[in-house]
């Protein structure tokens, strides 16, 4: 075959490159090889992006729900302060109440303190039980001080003013003084 190339060509040289018969298979092996390389690399980063945005997602879902829950406690304890303002109000009928005006001026005033705690009741105003010998409750009590009773010592002896909850959270405790032993 060099004869015949040779004896085509004026100058004697062959001008058809050689062909090694393992060259181009491994030329192309080595090319396989790489894009299955830039395949799995391409894989791995689409994998990543997959749980980041999954993670994201999951992300906004809570953020979502926990602003949700934030906006409706929010809400549910806006009208707080009004509330702790009207029990001023709820207080002076208490002691306006305690005077005993008499006859027409209290049946007005129980009108009144009525219509007033039904609108707070609705609104989830509850007052905390506070009564004579039961247990004192730091959590929903507040003790002023401490006076001689036929209670038992350390049990509430009296109530000064009533305590509140709204929607079941303390806005004001029932302040109490504490029955302390009697001297004989």
């Amino acid at each position: 075959m060099i004869d015949n190339e040779m004896s085509d060509n004026e100058g004697g040289i062959s001008i058809e490159p050689e062909i090694d018969g393992d060259a181009v298979p491994r030329d192309a092996e080595e090319k396989i090889r790489k894009q299955k390389a830039e395949i799995a690399r391409l894989e791995k980063e689409r994998r990543e992006y997959l749980e980041g945005w999954q993670r994201a997602k999951a992300d906004f879902i809570n953020y979502k729900r926990d602003e949700t829950k934030r906006l409706e406690e929010l809400l549910q304890f806006a009208a707080g302060s009004l509330v702790q303002e009207l029990l001023v109000v709820l207080d002076s009928f208490d002691l306006a109440m305690m005077e005993k005006t008499g006859g027409a001026d209290e049946r007005g005033i129980l009108l009144i303190r009525a219509q007033l705690e039904d609108i707070l009741k609705r609104h989830g105003l509850e007052a905390i039980t506070a009564v004579p010998g039961n247990a004192f409750d730091p959590e929903r009590h507040e003790a002023i001080g401490e006076e001689e009773s036929p209670a038992p010592e350390g049990t509430i002896a009296s109530i000064l003013q009533k305590g509140y909850t709204l929607r079941g959270r303390l806005i004001r405790p029932a302040r109490v003084k504490i029955s302390k032993n009697q001297t004989p």
